[in-house]
């Protein structure tokens, strides 16, 4: 048993012995390194020997343009990373390690291609081999060394911009298809500029864009026959193609086909190719504005400008800049079309404060740092009218619909409270329909009382306008006055049925005699005008008037002057209407005259007796009431007395103290010829001589002594005793304002009553 273990042993010892000997055996190349700067130019790479070219750190996705020339013997290009390039240092097997395919065995002549360097976590240090020997690790393959080599490498960086979608060195076996686009394809906009860079390696191929629909139909085995300008045919060396993108295929999704076979009608033959290719498109930069509401607005409202339309597919652009106003330079650059800031924004609501026709300007930039711009006009129109408004000045008064004013004094309005969504750009004033003028103010004044009417137009630039009118009342603030001579003038007794012409005359500091309104008020208890004031009726209206009355009894009769403006003045005429005395010279109306004296002469003895009872006697209840007439009689003279009685104390101090007609007298009624020859020679006797012939028939009962004056006014009639005369009342006649006798009231009323029947 142990000796077959030996055995054993033994042969295994010895079938481990020869591959010992032959690692052993296998060489370490020694390669000298150099720096790329330093092989820019002709190097000797001698048989038997390699070269190690640094090519220094290259981040993933870095595009390296290799231009190789050799001459004089073929070498192995052989490119690596730090940890490729050990095996190969340590004389193993490199093959599987080397990077392809930009790495060439037996490389003979120039090579030109492109290389991006392939993803990786982290960058990487790239060396290029140059190898002229035997290496144990070949396998027999490449160039196995001999002559001197005679080599140049220029490597650069390329900086390829982000519209360069495929840039890298790509080799396809003969008869198979490499697709260089994403899946998806590239949806391109109309008018991109599409360009294809090929630079041939090894064998020939072709290159072309294919649609969806062209893409899916090759995969079932159908042929391609590319439109015109959208394949590259048997490339084998340096070709480019430009073209763009039609209308017809805008948004249409675009693929690009490496062919090393014939699937492609006449392409290049079947063959094993290595071929470099650069795709950049160029997508048009052209901006787009839309408006929502047909490039028009009007002030103030905004309109929205959209630039959502713009070309962007590829979605390159990443800056918008918005100006509003392409003739205003706001941040003094020197350009007037880019005032603003860049943004995201592709949308803005715009709008402006003045009427007229602005460009709004659009820039765009894309990821390349490429601007582009674009301009579109927008009309702006003003459709408000201005608000007019009046602000006061001058001496005018406000009131609620315009101003009042003194004559000659100073009238000055403005206009400048008015205001317009733009601006007011005129003010025209008229007064009273004529032209005042367009200016910010209006002045004007008046000599005459009266009404006028000022206007005031605003507009605007557009022509927008607003009206607004003010009315402006002159009124005269000094008073007119009656005539205090003519007003005394006036008679203090009428004769009842008698036409008498009276006149009275007015004057005013301001306004013309003939301007003046006069009314004579003959029933100053009743608003015939309605207008709230009974004693100012123009039942007659002039200086000079004529009047009559009917009916005896004392009367009043209010005189009011106006002027234009409505100030006034006014006089109370207060006299008697005497009854008429009678003309017959018979006897019986003189018996009858008589028989009328000696029962009023009886009346009134009757009264005084009666008088005389009442005062010594307290008064009673059983008093015989006041008939309905004379209940009326004493209201109205009570009522009289309230209103134009007492109060022309008042009035009076304002004439002269003789002016009898403007203080009420109480009523003395005319004796008829029979009765005055009874009381005595004279015809027409005095109111004293009068009193002395009725002193005479009555008798002592007649002589007692005057009560006091009278002090206060009369009461109305409601507050009035309705029984008995209070035993103060005055039994004697007084003397009127006017100096003259007055008789009792109780014979006053027998005498009036007795004077509107025949006699």
């Amino acid at each position: 048993m142990r000796r077959v273990l030996g055995a054993l042993m033994v042969l295994m010892l010895c079938a481990s012995m020869p591959h010992a000997m032959a690692a052993e055996g296998r060489a370490v190349p020694a390669c000298a390194s150099a720096e790329l700067s330093a092989v820019t130019g002709a190097v000797a790479v001698d048989g038997g020997s390699c070269l190690d070219i640094n090519l220094g750190v290259h981040a993933p996705g870095t595009v390296l343009a290799f231009d190789v020339l050799v001459v004089d013997d073929a070498v192995d290009l052989l490119v690596f990373d730090d940890a490729g390039k050990a095996p190969y240092e340590l004389g193993q097997s490199y093959r599987n390690a080397v990077t392809t395919p930009l790495s060439t065995e037996s490389a003979i002549g120039e090579q030109v291609f492109h290389w991006k360097v392939p993803a990786s976590i982290n960058a990487k240090t790239w060396s290029l081999v140059v190898d002229n020997l035997a290496h144990d690790g070949d396998q027999g393959e490449g160039d196995q060394g001999g002559a001197r080599a005679q080599i140049s490498v220029q490597v650069s960086v390329l900086n390829d911009g982000a519209l360069t979608v495929v840039h890298d060195l790509f080799a396809a076996l003969e008869n198979t298809t490499m697709w260089l686009t994403q899946d998806e394809g590239l949806a391109l906009d109309a008018g991109t500029s599409v360009q294809i860079e090929a630079w041939g390696l090894d064998g020939a191929g072709d290159l072309a864009f294919l649609t969806d629909a062209q893409r899916s139909a090759w995969e079932g085995g159908a042929q391609h026959a590319p439109a015109a300008g959208t394949a590259l045919l048997d490339v084998a060396s340096t070709s480019s193609l430009t073209w763009t993108v039609p209308s017809s295929l805008a948004g249409v999704p675009m693929h690009l086909m490496l062919d090393a076979g014939d699937a492609i009608i006449g392409g290049a033959a079947p063959d094993h190719l290595r071929m470099t290719v650069r795709l950049t498109l160029d997508p048009p930069l052209a901006p787009v504005i839309e408006d929502d509401n047909n490039a028009s607005t009007t002030l103030a409202q905004p309109i929205f400008l959209n630039a959502s339309s713009t070309p962007d597919r590829l979605n390159r652009l990443v800056d918008w800049l918005w100006d509003l106003d392409a003739d205003t330079d706001d941040d003094n650059d020197g350009d007037a079309t880019n005032d603003g800031t860049w943004g995201s924004a592709k949308t803005i609501q715009a709008s402006w404060t003045s009427p007229g026709t602005f460009t709004v300007t659009l820039h765009v930039r894309d990821v390349d740092g490429r601007t582009a711009m674009v301009q579109h006009d927008v009309t702006v129109t003003d459709v408000t009218s201005p608000n007019a408004a009046v602000s006061s000045l001058g001496d005018e008064q406000p009131v609620e619909d315009g101003y009042r004013l003194d004559p000659e004094a100073v009238l000055q309005l403005s206009c400048a409270a008015s205001t317009d969504d733009h601006q007011v750009d005129t003010c025209a004033w008229s007064i009273d329909g004529a032209p005042a003028g367009q200016n910010t103010t209006v002045v004007a004044s008046w000599a005459d009382s009266g009404e006028h009417m000022v206007r005031l137009t605003v507009t605007d630039p557009s022509g927008n306008a607003d009206v607004l009118e003010r009315r402006v009342v002159v009124v005269d603030r000094t008073l007119p006055s009656l005539s205090s001579t003519t007003v005394a003038a006036l008679p203090t007794s009428v004769d009842a049925g008698a036409s008498n012409v009276v006149r009275v005359e007015a004057a005013d500091p301001v306004d013309a005699a003939a301007t003046l309104r006069i009314h004579w008020d003959l029933y100053p208890l009743s608003d015939s005008d309605g207008n709230g004031v009974p004693d100012d009726d123009a039942d007659l209206l002039g200086e000079e008037v004529q009047v009559s009355f009917d009916t005896a009894g004392e009367r009043v009769v209010v005189i009011t002057v106006f002027d234009v403006a409505g100030n006034s003045d006014r006089a109370v005429w207060t006299f008697d209407v005497e009854a008429a005395p009678s003309s017959s010279s018979s006897g019986g109306p003189l018996l009858f005259g008589a028989l009328a004296v000696v029962v009023a002469i009886g009346a009134i003895v009757l009264v005084r007796r009666r008088g005389s009872m009442a005062s010594s006697q307290p008064r009673t209840a059983e008093a015989e009431p006041m008939s309905e007439q004379e209940q009326a009689e004493r209201a109205k003279a009570a009522e009289m007395a309230s209103i134009y009685g007492d109060a022309q104390t008042g009035m009076a101090a304002t004439q002269p103290a003789t002016n009898a007609a403007y203080a009420p007298m109480a009523p003395a009624a005319p004796l008829d010829p029979m009765a005055q020859s009874l009381l005595g020679e004279d015809a027409t006797p005095t109111a004293s001589d009068g009193l002395a012939g009725l002193e005479a028939l009555v008798g002592d009962d007649f002589a007692e002594p005057a009560p006091a004056p009278k002090t206060q006014d009369l009461a109305p009639a409601n507050e009035q005793e309705p029984a008995t005369e209070s035993a103060d009342a005055p039994a004697s006649p007084t003397t009127s304002a006017g100096g003259r006798l007055e008789l009792p009231a109780a014979l006053s009323d027998m005498l009036e009553q007795g004077s509107d029947g025949p006699q």
